[in-house]
């Protein structure tokens, strides 16, 4: 027997689909040239230097157009620490994949403004910038990715209408984002993420957010 997949929304997997033809032109090294562009990726000589990012904003709370059944607005905010990985292991990379040694490790909250789920995430964020000068020099944009966990204080088993039966209290959360970067250290995102359990409980209806947010690099 396969192992059993989300049931994703056909809304959910058309986004899925823009979010692919992004991640392609993401990886394609004529695009990806350097990072100079993004926030701090590695550490530097002191413990404050561990700090990449801080992001936050309003998110929309399980939209309706990808099978919402909760509501609210939800405050967003979340650190991006520097890559764990050593600069070294990237310098055999060519610079269009030197992003693939650079997974920043996250941690991060979402808290629903109307009495819904609410919830803490951990993972991993891929960020790489698909195309620079856009606006003005020295500007990007670039297009991130990420995965992990998360646990909430929704319902595992929801009988009424308006709340989603997440099945588990442990959820995997994966998402992109599309974000404008005014400089190194400051941006603008639209993101979208998905919470589930990937059909390892009984019941399994995930949980989607849509946002906006700003971020300060460090």
């Amino acid at each position: 027997m396969g192992f059993p997949l989300p049931a994703f929304p056909p809304a959910a997997w058309r986004w899925a689909s823009r979010l692919s033809l992004v991640t392609f032109l993401a990886l394609s090294p004529a695009m990806a040239r350097s990072q100079e562009v993004l926030p701090r990726m590695h550490a530097g000589l002191t413990v404050e230097t561990w700090l990449s990012e801080l992001r936050g904003g309003l998110t929309w709370h399980d939209p309706s157009f990808l099978n919402g059944r909760e509501s609210g607005l939800d405050i967003n905010g979340e650190l991006l620490f520097v890559t764990p990985v050593p600069r070294s292991w990237g310098e055999g990379l060519s610079p269009g994949w030197r992003w693939l040694a650079t997974p920043r490790p996250h941690l991060g909250f979402t808290a629903n403004t109307s009495g819904n789920t609410s919830s803490g995430y951990f993972g991993l964020t891929w960020s790489v910038p698909i195309a620079r000068d856009v606006f003005r020099r020295g500007d990007a944009i670039r297009f991130d990715f990420f995965g992990g966990g998360a646990v909430h204080d929704g319902l595992r088993y929801s009988h009424v209408a308006d709340r989603k039966s997440l099945g588990s209290s442990l959820l995997f959360r994966v998402g992109g984002e599309i974000g404008y970067q005014f400089t190194p250290r400051y941006s603008v995102s639209l993101f979208l993420d998905h919470m589930s359990n990937a059909g390892l409980a009984r019941e399994n209806q995930g949980l989607n957010t849509l946002g906006l947010r700003f971020g300060v690099g460090f």
